[in-house]
């Protein structure tokens, strides 16, 4: 297996846009995380049973993988016997599951997925600077900690653990994220491999997802169609200009769903 170089390098829509589409937060994170470090997928996925476990980012530094969790909480954090409780400014008062639960299981199927027996270092990050931890350092073998030192803490820990983790970019499996050009918040899809679409005479088009960084979607003129403006991890980029104005989405269970681009602002890998 090789280790692909920047894995997570490419041009993304610019923020201002990502915030516009609810997108601002884990947007953030991701950007921060991918300026720092080489390999970084975003909501990898692992199968479970007939469904799959998602979580917000898969980081890889030194062979050692770091699987991410993102919350966006605000107010005061704090342990409520096995969940979390939340204290918000205005006095409210919210129980939420317990994310170290969760993480703590998708680092078991990682694990078994990719038949890895080395360390995996489980991690939940609070996103907003002004949350107020009352945690402790570890909760189930999960790490809790600030987003603010997410960079530091994965350099560290890779600096002192290292590891031996190459993941074959053909076994990656994502969700994608599309953005609509009509509401604010994205739709979660899960992707394998590929996309197609309809090319000009009706032609399909099969997009690697593991060289794609995201899609735009450009209305023209209507003797024109829309355009699909691909940008590829390398820089690269290219225009398709779809006479159906349709785009299908292969699912890892083997069916695909259509999705009209007029309805599309952008798609995120």
């Amino acid at each position: 297996m090789r280790r692909r170089e920047n894995f997570g390098k490419g041009a993304l829509p610019r923020m201002e846009e990502a915030e516009q589409y609810g997108a601002g937060g884990e947007e953030m994170a991701y950007r921060t995380l991918r300026a720092s470090f080489s390999f970084v997928v975003r909501n990898p996925l692992i199968p479970h049973g007939k469904k799959f476990l998602e979580k917000d980012f898969l980081v890889v530094e030194n062979g050692l993988p770091f699987v991410i969790e993102i919350k966006n909480w605000k107010g005061e954090i704090s342990m409520a016997g096995e969940n979390f409780r939340q204290v918000k400014a205005d006095g409210t008062v919210k129980e939420h599951k317990n994310p170290a639960g969760t993480t703590g299981q998708f680092v078991r199927e990682f694990k078994q997925y990719y038949g890895f027996d080395g360390d995996v270092v489980g991690v939940v990050a609070f996103l907003d600077p002004e949350c107020k931890l009352d945690l402790p350092e570890r909760e189930e073998g999960i790490f809790l900690l600030p987003f603010a030192k997410i960079v530091s803490f994965i350099r560290a820990t890779a600096k002192r653990l290292s590891g031996e983790f190459v993941l074959e970019e053909a076994r990656v499996l994502r969700c994608t994220r599309l953005y609509s050009g009509d509401r604010e918040f994205c739709k979660g899809l899960l992707v394998d491999r590929y996309l197609r679409c309809k090319a000009r005479g009706r032609k399909t088009i099969s997009l690697d997802t593991t060289k794609l960084k995201y899609i735009t979607v450009k209305k023209r003129p209507f003797f024109m169609g829309y355009q699909l403006l691909v940008t590829f991890s390398n820089g690269d980029a290219g225009i398709f200009r779809a006479k159906n104005q349709t785009l299908v989405v292969g699912c890892l269970d083997g069916s695909f769903c259509r999705f009209s681009l007029g309805k599309l602002r952008y798609l995120v890998f």
